[in-house]
């Protein structure tokens, strides 16, 4: 069966390697995804041979091609030789460190490799070694959200760094692990009470170690343990979940109360060294757990109960005399010393103490030797790491280097002609900016200066009043004149004007050539029904029409002229009708004239008034023997233009 999938493996990775060649290189991430999902199917099928597996994708020429895959591969390989030859383990794994470090941008696969490195590191007793590559990858899971490996193997990283970090008393970093680590296992489905209960112990640990707890801290992390270790009733946990609780009673000075727990994991030990007399790390757990129990004794005056325990840690001390520390048997003098100070045998008790201090000192001499050696071997790992990385930058930079400088000459050139277009646009908007200027200080005038024939013949009606003695007319006439006046130098001054103020200019203009041609003509003025003060128009445009309909529709004659004015609102537009009953624009040659220059006057400032609004802005004139008809359509604002403009 082995030997069918691992054929059936082979033909599949085999079959699609012509599909990349013809078509297109398979991208990295592609790979590290396809061989993900060759590790998940190679775990479902244990008898397969791994090791031969993966040295056979190490020969694949498309695999080759790729850092970050022979770096996946190497770590699996390395992954397979730990238990078989810890020596080949850490050639492979160095590789796949080496490889990873090329590929700035992958994470996933520098994830996997430094959590490997830092295992096989820690499998050999290097400790800062292995926190240093454990912290590499649990930095990455810190730092990038978008990380893809499974949230479980996060926890298992975070939880190795925060480890390995509490042996070299680096607390804070474990205990920010930690803490991690249980927000990645609240994400994940099913109860992973095995990693749960490894954070809550490593984060009891963490802060009993480095005395910046606080009991009640203590004691929320130690009813976790025993809630876990309640529903999974795995013995090694009950053990832990013991000892932590005779910690805590010991650390809040109730001895009294810790000595049954501790006397349940001595119980615990003592049963696994008896099965396992071989297992090293049982000799060791009893030998600490009898230290811990002979400092309880003497702490509540139970010195037969001590001196038992002190007799069998020396049979202990004896048998696995090689297998035990430093720090364990300065465990175990200080808790002896503790005992013959507490019951007067002075003698034995200097003796110990003496053997304590030669201890400690092996204990600090020991521990610089290893710091430096395996800080020297630090300092060469981060001088190799940046020296992967500046030879990664120096490829990259020389394989983009044509690529840069087509790049700089394409933008070059694009620039030169950005900047000849941009020149002719410049001169093209100063020359339609001068245009318009002309044209506006031609508005200007036209807005904010009356015909001064108009004016003459304004002053002349009003000295005809004064001279036949018509004081009411005279008031009237010269108070309409002095508003309308009023009123147009004001709305000359504004883009915009509300279509009330300019319907009220009109009212008083036509009111005040009534009087003045003695009400030959009357006029209509029909407003659309809204509120005629929000809508906002170009000031001063309806009156020259109107002013032609007076002068040159009813000039000479006597009565029965009328003029009507009709207001319509369409959308943003606004539509004024001037009609009249006049004898037409092409009655006399002058009046022609003179409409032909308003007219265009008029049509070159909607023209303008439409490039600036982006909408309709014309006049039309119809002109018959039965009169006139004008129709202007205009842009229209509303009031929160102007006030928008006021700001």
């Amino acid at each position: 069966m082995s030997r069918i999938f691992f054929v059936s493996l082979l033909f599949v990775l085999i079959a699609c390697r012509p599909k990349q060649e013809v078509a297109t290189t398979i991208s990295s991430k592609d790979l590290l995804e396809n061989l993900n999902n060759l590790t998940d199917s190679l775990d479902q099928h244990e008898q397969v041979d791994k090791l031969e597996f993966w040295n056979t994708q190490l020969r694949q020429k498309d695999l080759s091609r790729s850092n970050p895959a022979q770096a996946f591969i190497h770590y699996q390989i390395a992954k397979n030789l730990v238990r078989e030859s810890i020596d080949s383990a850490r050639h492979h794994i160095n590789i796949a460190v080496d490889l990873s470090g090329r590929e700035p941008e992958l994470n996933e696969v520098k994830f996997t490799v430094y959590n490997g490195a830092g295992l096989i590191a820690e499998s050999e007793g290097k400790f800062y070694q292995a926190g240093y590559y454990f912290n590499k990858s649990a930095a990455i899971i810190m730092s990038d959200d978008s990380l893809r490996s499974k949230p479980l193997a996060k926890v298992i990283c975070l939880l190795n760094a925060a480890q390995d970090n509490n042996k070299i008393h680096q607390y804070q970093k474990a205990i920010q692990q930690n803490k991690l680590a249980l927000t990645f296992l609240e994400r994940i489905p099913n109860n992973n009470y095995k990693y749960s209960f490894r954070a809550y112990s490593q984060l009891f640990t963490a802060y009993v170690e480095s005395g910046s707890y606080s009991v009640d801290s203590l004691h929320s992390y130690l009813q976790q343990l025993q809630t876990i270790s309640s529903k999974t009733n795995d013995p090694l946990q009950v053990r832990f979940t013991n000892e932590h609780t005779g910690n805590y009673y010991s650390l809040t000075t109730q001895y009294s109360t810790a000595i049954p727990y501790y006397k349940l994991v001595e119980d615990y030990d003592k049963e696994n060294l008896v099965a396992n007399p071989q297992k090293i790390s049982a000799a060791k757990n009893v030998y600490i757990t009898m230290a811990n129990l002979i400092d309880l004794y003497v702490q509540t005056r139970q010195y037969p109960e001590a001196e038992v325990l002190i007799q069998e840690a020396a049979f202990i001390e004896k048998e696995y005399s090689q297998a035990l520390s430093f720090y364990e048997r300065a465990m175990n003098k200080q808790a002896k010393t503790h005992y013959y100070f507490a019951t007067h045998n002075i003698a034995k008790a200097q003796d110990e103490t003496q053997g304590l201090l030669d201890l400690r000192d092996a204990i600090l001499k020991n521990a610089g030797i290893q710091a430096t050696e395996e800080m020297t071997t630090l300092y060469q790992l981060q001088v190799k790491d940046k020296s992967i990385t500046s030879l990664s930058q120096t490829v990259h930079t020389t394989t983009q280097k044509n690529k840069l400088l087509l790049y700089i000459i394409g933008l070059v050139v694009l620039l030169a002609a950005s900047w000849i277009v941009l020149l002719f646009f410049i001169q093209r908007q100063r020359k339609q900016r001068q245009e318009q200027e002309r044209t506006l200080l031609q508005q200007q005038l036209l807005r904010t200066q009356m015909e001064p024939h108009f004016i003459f013949n304004t002053l002349s009606a009003l000295q005809s009043f004064i001279r036949f003695d018509q004081k009411e007319k005279s008031i009237k006439y010269l108070n309409q004149f002095s508003r309308l006046l009023r009123s147009s130098l004001e709305l000359s001054r504004q883009n915009y004007v509300p279509l009330s103020e300019e319907l009220e200019a009109l009212e008083n203009y036509l009111s005040l050539q009534q009087m003045r041609f003695e009400d030959s003509f009357s006029y209509e003025i029909a407003v659309p029904d809204t509120d005629t003060s929000t809508i906002l128009i170009p000031p001063m445009l309806i009156q020259p029409f109107v002013e032609n309909a007076i002068i040159h529709g009813f000039s000479n004659r006597s009565g029965n002229g009328r003029i009507v004015l009709e207001i319509l609102l369409k959308e943003k537009q606004l539509q004024v009708k001037v009609m009249d009953n006049g004898k037409g624009i092409g009655a006399s040659k002058s009046a022609a004239d003179r409409q032909s220059l308003s007219g265009t006057i008029a049509r070159e400032r909607l023209e303008i008034l439409a490039r600036e609004n982006k909408t309709s802005a014309h006049v039309e004139i119809n002109s018959t023997n039965n009169g006139t008809s004008v129709l202007l359509t205009l842009p229209v604002k509303s009031v929160g233009y102007a006030r928008a403009n006021l700001k």
